[in-house]
């Protein structure tokens, strides 16, 4: 069954003893984190039970599987359901879980978390329609997406915003969900009593606690501010960012521009014709940035920028080379090739 990311909450809060199996999977590691949580806190009360909770890795699981075999017909010395937990699940698993589930009497939950698999994978594509198991894709959240759980967030603890703290607050905030809740939750407790903020209230809290914002990346990249850049690079691997998450807001950036230059390519408009089209539409002090990178950045270069990204990302995750310097390296790449344009200009 394929349940989105609100549908697994609400399955959290009474879990179906039917349920054997529940893969996360996608690309927003704090949203696999968060619900992963949830769901270990209501079958079995947490992840601190040793008796209750195992975590395995994928790289000392065996082709057959045996390990998660023997924890998952293992009963608890206390009682009480059981969940086997492992990160970094791949397809090898398909055919253990073929063999395994359909026969199963074990009353335990499996929990598969992993940020390789996609719709198309073997393992997904069996699970998808089988009435035991659970998946849920979890991505980065795009613009409309923070907005919208930001409002949600804000109302759940009684504060509203005007139209420009909401953009200037979601302009701060990362593609991370489980960030932006601490983020919201650290803005309730600085306002206290009261229940309305505004942009400073946001610039105290969110942007000075929260340091870098990879939005902030995205545009230093794109605009040649090398040293911005590569100073907010940085900041945000100390934060605990993954090098291979940045380099894939940064493609996102560069999608966004190459969408936007095609279609004054195409249709004939110019950049403030595309920019207002856009949706969801950008920041208002995002803007005159955004045009600026438009008029630099042609059609071909954009696409080799995203070749530049996309060859960057692979070797992030495939290869044994130290990912945090192939992000920084590209970073700088692109930054001053930007700036070269910028000059030109």
């Amino acid at each position: 069954m394929n349940f989105k990311p609100a549908q697994f909450e609400n399955f959290c809060k009474h879990p179906n003893p039917d349920i054997k199996c529940v893969i996360l999977f996608g690309t927003n590691e704090g949203a696999v984190a968060t619900l992963h949580k949830q769901c270990v806190e209501a079958v079995c009360g947490g992840t601190d039970d040793a008796f209750h909770y195992v975590l395995l890795d994928m790289e000392n699981i065996s082709k057959d599987g045996g390990e998660i075999y023997a924890e998952f017909y293992a009963q608890s010395l206390m009682g009480g359901r059981r969940v086997v937990a492992v990160k970094n699940a791949d397809n090898n698993l398909t055919a253990f879980l073929k063999n395994t589930l359909p026969e199963t009497t074990s009353e335990n939950l499996l929990i598969l978390m992993s940020d390789s698999l996609n719709t198309k994978s073997s393992l997904i594509t069996w699970a998808k329609d089988r009435t035991d198991t659970i998946i849920v894709g979890c991505y980065e959240e795009r613009e409309a997406d923070i907005a919208k759980e930001t409002e949600k967030l804000l109302a759940e603890r009684g504060i509203t915003a005007d139209i420009p703290t909401m953009q200037a607050l979601c302009a701060r905030l990362s593609p991370d969900s489980k960030v932006n809740q601490c983020e919201i939750d650290k803005l309730d407790t600085y306002l206290g009593e009261r229940k309305t903020v505004n942009i400073e209230d946001v610039k105290v809290v969110v942007s000075d606690v929260a340091g870098a914002n990879i939005e902030d990346l995205c545009y230093f990249t794109a605009g040649g501010d090398v040293v911005k850049a590569c100073n907010i690079y940085t900041r945000l691997l100390k934060e605990g960012n993954d090098p291979s998450m940045l380099i894939r807001q940064v493609s996102y950036h560069f999608n966004r521009l190459l969408i936007s230059a095609a279609t004054m390519l195409e249709e004939g408009k110019n950049a403030d014709q595309v920019i207002f089209a856009m949706r969801p539409p950008l920041m208002f002090y995002r803007k005159d940035d955004y045009k600026r990178q438009l008029q630099m950045w042609s059609k071909d270069r954009i696409l080799s920028a995203l070749r530049v990204l996309y060859d960057c990302e692979r070797d992030c995750k495939t290869t044994g080379l130290p990912a945090e310097e192939c992000g920084s390296y590209t970073i700088m790449r692109l930054a001053g090739a930007a700036q070269k344009l910028q000059q030109r200009r």
